[in-house]
């Protein structure tokens, strides 16, 4: 009975719950280095890298397009409600952003084929590309919706099944590669879309979502756009931050560099999807902390998560550290094996994916100092990078990385008055110290 009583307990925690996030979201990221997967092994290096470099360029162009809307819904979602007004509004503002993006497309491959720009692969291809957004940003908005609504368990269960159908397509794909390899950036591209796209149409019939314009307004465009847009810069300004290493390799170096570079970046989305999950979770609740006025509750409750998430991430990457050649010549090839280093100092930037560093910031509804922190972590990040990489090659851009990420993170900390909390009661948890030797004697030795 106490097992039984136990189990109901941890079901409805959230632990639980972020777990869930984090599986499907980790399901994802799976799913791409699937891709990656059987494209290294068919394809040669060099047509593996402009594979990375058409994902480099779709993982640009989304939050460009974005303008924070998902953002400004998340945040009003939970402040005022009204869930089935707010969605139908953010599916038609993303809608007629989709609409016109395709125009733009349109008139781009007409240009191209008058000879006026050279499109390459991305000729007719790029048609895709609307798509792809329209997929991805409304697959983000049903799971900030359903988090809202306590529906996780819902969630997972839609999205598991979806997934297992993307993958399904996925080894299809990988069994007749032979016969398709001509067209794999289409395959790649329209798996990207199919993994978003096919769990959108349950969530929405599941949630009772309505699909009508009756409520959209101009007053619902600006207040989303007024909360999310300074959450949007930042999040681009963090995308390019997150890709100033890719500019850098693909700026400085050949096409083949840039493939083993991608393949040594394999490490980031996992951590981000693990540390996000977790902290849309709680996202909500520090909304509401912070607004009836009790903000060290907030701070209590990003502390203890953070812990939290680091128990499962920091054994992880122990783990990967210890296997990151057999992971590397197993997931892609003995052609990559430069890469592992670069992989194992990736895993370090790990340390700091155990949650959103800026939630309590962006709960206080101070969007602008997260443009802030982020536009210091772009320059930052730009010329330790820049820097490490006149000295020390392609591997200095990685150690550039780190040391902006550890330098920003603690700024933030500093914001919210959270740096001598974060060190008494994380780095100098007894569990924290032993799990980051641990990680330290993995990557040296």
């Amino acid at each position: 009975m106490n097992i039984i009583t136990h189990y109901n307990r941890f079901k409805n925690s959230s632990v639980y719950l972020s777990f869930l996030l984090a599986f499907t979201q980790s399901i994802i990221a799976l799913i791409f280095i699937g891709i990656d997967f059987f494209f290294s092994k068919g394809l040669s290096v060099k047509d593996f890298g402009v594979w990375k470099q058409l994902m480099f360029v779709v993982n640009l162009i989304i939050p460009i397009l974005s303008f924070g809307i998902a953002e400004g819904y998340k945040y009003y979602l939970a402040k005022d409600g009204k869930k089935i007004q707010t969605f139908a509004n953010t599916f038609y503002l993303y809608f007629s952003i989709t609409i016109l993006f395709f125009a733009v497309v349109l008139l781009v491959n007409i240009l191209g084929f008058f000879g006026f720009l050279q499109l390459k692969q991305y000729y007719f291809l790029s048609f895709l590309f609307p798509i792809a957004y329209f997929a991805f940003v409304i697959n983000k908005t049903l799971r900030y919706a359903y988090i809202n609504d306590a529906k996780i368990l819902l969630h997972s269960k839609i999205t598991t099944f979806c997934f297992a159908f993307t993958s399904v397509l996925l080894l299809a794909s990988y069994l007749t590669f032979n016969r398709i390899i001509v067209y794999h950036l289409y395959i790649g591209i329209c798996l990207y879309i199919v993994t978003f796209i096919t769990p959108i149409f349950f969530l929405i019939y599941k949630g009772k979502y309505i699909l009508t314009n009756r409520w959209f307004s101009k007053e619902f465009c600006i207040k989303v756009l007024k909360q999310g847009l300074p959450i949007y810069i930042a999040t681009f300004i963090g995308t390019l931050t997150l890709n100033t290493s890719m500019l850098i390799v693909n700026t400085f170096e050949d096409i083949e560099t840039f493939a083993i570079f991608s393949v040594g970046a394999l490490e980031v989305p996992v951590f981000a999807m693990l540390s996000a999950a977790f902290s849309q979770k709680i996202y909500p609740e520090l909304v509401r902390l912070v607004s009836s006025g009790e903000k060290e509750k907030a701070k209590k409750l990003w502390m203890k998560t953070t812990l939290q998430v680091s128990y499962i991430t920091y054994p992880l990457i122990i783990l990967l550290m210890f296997f990151a050649k057999d992971i590397i010549f197993m997931v892609y090839s003995p052609k990559y094996e430069d890469a592992v280093f670069l992989f194992k100092t990736y895993l370090l930037i790990g340390i700091f994916r155990n949650n959103y560093y800026g939630a309590i910031i962006t709960a206080s509804g101070q969007a602008k100092y997260i443009t802030f922190y982020a536009l210091c972590m772009l320059v930052l990040n730009a010329i330790l990078s820049l820097v490490l990489y006149y000295f020390l090659g392609v591997s200095g851009v990685v150690f550039g990385t780190l040391a902006a990420t550890i330098l920003i993170q603690f700024l933030q900390l500093n914001h919210e008055k959270l740096v001598l909390p974060y060190i008494q009661k994380f780095l100098f948890n007894p569990k924290i110290i032993f799990l980051i030797i641990l990680i330290f004697v993995a990557y040296f030795f």
